[in-house]
């Protein structure tokens, strides 16, 4: 006769997992038929058990699929995500108002920093314009693997006012295909940032941009990446053109965007790493084009009509010190201009005979974080940059910019940040403006940011 015993997980299926604990449970409080001399009926009652504890771990296995934001669908994978974002500032310029369209009021621009007026008043702004939705698919192919990425947010000037709706336009900021052709190569189409862009070595700020002399630019554009090792990579790509130039004659009195180019951005881009240093150098071509007739300062009548080339360099990395890490970035070139600082600087200016003149600039930053423990962290951010501008430009044409970013950020859980900046940023032009030639903003600025 076969005695009576207690069925454990183990004795039916030899696993131990969540699941199978909670169907261990379940078939406890169940009777269990001893037939004494019929080993045969307890094999198929066993059997039978098997059975059930295995569809019960089907099916709480096919509810965590369910719920999981990740879902598989034939061949192609769908994920999204994206995060929430409050921001509060609190903006002082020490040289007049803000802007009146509101530009910098929602992260920092320092070309609108006013020069030579009196002190102004502090502004407090609150908006969660920043917050961001993402999209993407990941399809396995006979021809590699095929993928998709769109994400959307908010970051545009209100649509309605502040007193009643604070509404805010969406817009895409990136659109992209991503074909993986083989092991080591891949295309990339669509809008996304600009290869010359290592955006890996941002600093950790609330702002939304970060540091005066930080490259920042996205764009429609094609890219061909090769792996050429474990810890290296070489990038080429052409990327959607476009040119600013100081005004139509030697007073350099405004500044105009043309659409005159005939060839793309040209960028090539090699990344590695060494040690616990992961760094990237890139090279930019550019052609800076226009067309446009004016009346130079001799007034006489000039069918503008030009075009130059020039060049960008970059150097990014981040160097891992444990939790700890420092990031920096320096860039060179004299066709800089829109790629750096939220275009602080022009690409070039337009001479009184209708030639264009580009523009040396030369911008860059360093930033320490450091862990003060597991949920607190803090960043320190220093940078400049600074044009080798035309004396024959405005006296208000910018020639520097500096700024400092100090914060403090506490992570109760990974996705869950609350943080504190402060911000001091100065513009300096070529020469003084009633008496004054550089003006300041202090901004603080709380954020509470959560990922999804």
């Amino acid at each position: 006769m076969i005695k009576n015993k207690k069925l454990t997980l183990a004795n039916l299926t030899g696993r131990t997992s969540k699941s199978s604990l909670i169907a261990c449970f379940i078939f406890a409080a169940l009777p269990l038929p001893v037939v004494a001399g019929a080993a045969t009926s307890e094999a198929l009652h066993l059997e039978t058990l098997v059975q059930r504890v295995a569809r019960l771990e089907q099916a709480l296995a096919e509810k965590e699929l369910s719920s999981s934001v990740k879902q598989t669908k034939g061949a192609t994978e769908y994920a999204f995500g994206g995060y929430i974002k409050l921001d509060a500032i609190a903006s002082e310029y020490s040289d007049g108002e803000r802007a009146l369209a509101g530009v910098g009021d929602d992260f920092l621009v320092a070309s609108v920093i006013p020069v030579g007026g009196e002190s102004g008043d502090t502004h407090l702004d609150m908006h969660a314009k920043h917050s961001r939705i993402w999209f993407k698919t990941t399809t396995a192919t006979e021809l590699g693997t095929v993928g998709s990425y769109i994400e959307m947010d908010f970051g545009v000037n209100q649509i309605g006012d502040e007193r009643i709706s604070n509404s805010a336009a969406s817009r895409i900021r990136h659109a992209y295909l991503n074909w993986q052709y083989d092991a080591d190569s891949s295309i990339l189409a669509g809008q996304t940032w600009s290869t010359f862009f290592n955006v890996g070595s941002l600093p950790d700020t609330l702002d939304f941009v970060g540091p005066v002399g930080t490259l920042f630019e996205r764009q429609a554009q094609l890219r061909w990446t090769r792996a050429l090792s474990a810890t290296s990579s070489l990038m080429l790509a052409v990327e959607n053109p476009s040119s600013g130039l100081y005004g139509e004659d030697s007073s350099g009195a405004g500044a105009s965007a043309y659409d005159n180019n005939a060839l793309p951005d040209t960028v090539l881009r090699y990344n590695a790493k060494s040690g616990n240093f992961s760094y990237s150098l890139a090279g930019l071509l550019r052609e800076v084009a226009y067309k446009q007739s004016f009346t130079n300062s001799q007034a006489q009548a000039i069918k503008g009509d030009d075009t130059g080339y020039g060049y960008g360099l970059s150097f990014a990395g981040v160097w891992q010190l444990g939790a700890d890490d420092i990031r920096l970035q320096l860039n060179a070139g004299n066709a800089l201009g829109r790629y750096l600082g939220l275009q602080t600087y022009r690409d070039g200016m337009i001479e009184d005979n209708g030639d264009i003149e580009l523009i040396d600039t030369v911008g860059g930053y360093i930033a320490y974080r450091h862990f003060w423990a597991p949920k607190w962290r803090s960043s320190l951010v220093l940078s400049a940059s600074a044009a080798d501008n035309s004396d024959t430009l405005a006296a208000t044409t910018a020639a520097s910019y500096q700024s400092a970013h100090a914060n403090l950020i506490y992570a109760p859980i990974a996705a869950l940040n609350f943080g504190v900046e402060y911000i001091r940023a100065t513009k300096t032009n070529e020469r003084p403006v009633n008496g004054d030639d550089s003006g300041d903003v202090d901004r603080l600025q709380f954020s509470a940011k959560y990922t999804f």
